[in-house]
């Protein structure tokens, strides 16, 4: 099993590739199908591992790996292949998705497509690129009907297919209406509940389940060397994103544990003075950035989900004593609530919200919950 699906990588995800390769064995596999689950589970190595599996010329184990067909998917440029994803606004062209960039933007478009085709799991980070429009879809009707090896299956991915805006849903809806032959839609997604009813009731859907963070500790320490506790940190921090854990296997943690562990303290206390300090510390813009709270508050996350589930020591590389501590401090403490009130900070920060004052708000829930009070 393991052969035909790792030239793409895919870790993990063991039934979901029996699955499919099932599927793809008994030849009737339907056209249009959403591979739903968090970032960084694989929808998008899956994808292109299908892509690879429909149409590899090879007579025996599918993908091969080695055919040019193969060798044309695993670079993204396969004549069958079409592979749509956000970009930004430039112009009012409704053909020509790319129209009016200049040649600097697209080399850095390339340029992110060449670590994606470097390793699946990587996000593509594009400027500006907040929603696929109707040009993209629109040039792909004109392309996908086009005659074409009839050797070949054509797969049209559309990586992150929840950023479709309205236009560019409905165009595609037509098309998924009458799907020209020996042509299969993968939409990848976090969030299939963004896509339409009527596209969702016109595709099958795949729900690819979490990564575990083991799994992720474990790649972590085979693929780039990390040694065993910065990668448990760095996997537990990710929940479930690959990608993620690998970037945060790049910094030094152990500044965020410890940073953690003066919150905390900060939080045990009764005084303003302390929490205003923590919220400075977090605002200061030569210190932190958007990225850098996210992963704070992640962290924070983390140790709130341990107190819940009361880790023993020799359980987990993380913190136990100040678990353990603060079980003892505060043996009331809501953990949910705690969660529930991060995730929602997380998301305000995203949403740019008045930084300090949500941070601010959010260090003094936590006290309540800590102490078992509601909010």
């Amino acid at each position: 099993m393991a052969k035909t699906l790792n030239p793409f990588n895919l870790i993990g995800q063991d039934q979901t590739r029996q699955y499919w390769e099932s599927l793809l064995q008994s030849g009737r596999f339907g056209h249009a199908h959403i591979l739903s689950g968090h970032s960084g589970v694989g929808k998008d190595a899956l994808a292109f591992t299908i892509a690879s599996i429909l149409n590899c010329k090879s007579t025996g184990v599918k993908p091969c790996g080695e055919c040019s067909a193969c060798r044309q998917i695993r670079n993204l440029e396969h004549s069958s292949l079409h592979l749509i994803f956000a970009l930004p606004r430039r112009s009012a062209s409704q053909t020509d998705p790319f129209g009016g960039m200049k040649d600097v933007e697209m080399d850095l478009i390339n340029a992110e497509i060449s670590k994606k085709i470097k390793w699946p799991y990587y996000h593509l980070q594009i400027d500006g690129a907040n929603d696929i429009r109707i040009s993209a879809i629109r040039k792909l009707r004109k392309d996908i009907y086009l005659a074409h090896d009839t050797g070949s299956v054509r797969i049209v991915i559309i990586l992150r297919a929840h950023r479709m805006n309205v236009e560019a849903a409905n165009a595609l809806l037509k098309i998924l209406e009458e799907p020209p032959e020996g042509t299969m839609f993968l939409l990848t997604t976090e969030f299939p509940d963004r896509l339409p009813d009527t596209i969702r009731s016109r595709c099958a859907i795949h729900h690819m389940p979490d990564l575990s963070w083991m799994l992720i500790r474990d790649d972590l320490v085979a693929k780039k060397g990390v040694d065993a506790i910065q990668a448990e940190i760095s996997a537990r921090m990710a929940m479930g994103d690959l990608a993620a854990a690998h970037t945060y296997a790049e910094q030094d943690n152990t500044f965020w544990l410890d940073r953690i562990r003066a919150t905390l303290n900060t939080l045990a206390r009764e005084d303003f003075v302390s929490v205003h300090k923590q919220t400075l510390l977090l605002n200061d813009k030569e210190l932190e950035n958007d990225e850098s709270r996210q992963q704070f508050l992640s962290l924070l996350i983390l140790f709130f989900r341990d107190v819940a589930l009361n880790i023993k020591p020799g359980d987990t590389a993380l913190w136990v004593t100040q678990v353990q501590q603060m079980q003892k401090l505060f043996p009331a403490c809501d953990s949910h609530a705690a969660i529930q009130a991060i995730e929602r900070t997380k998301d305000a920060l995203s949403r740019k919200v008045h930084l300090q004052l949500a941070l601010t708000a959010l260090f003094f829930e936590l006290r309540k919950h800590l102490r078992g009070q509601s909010s």
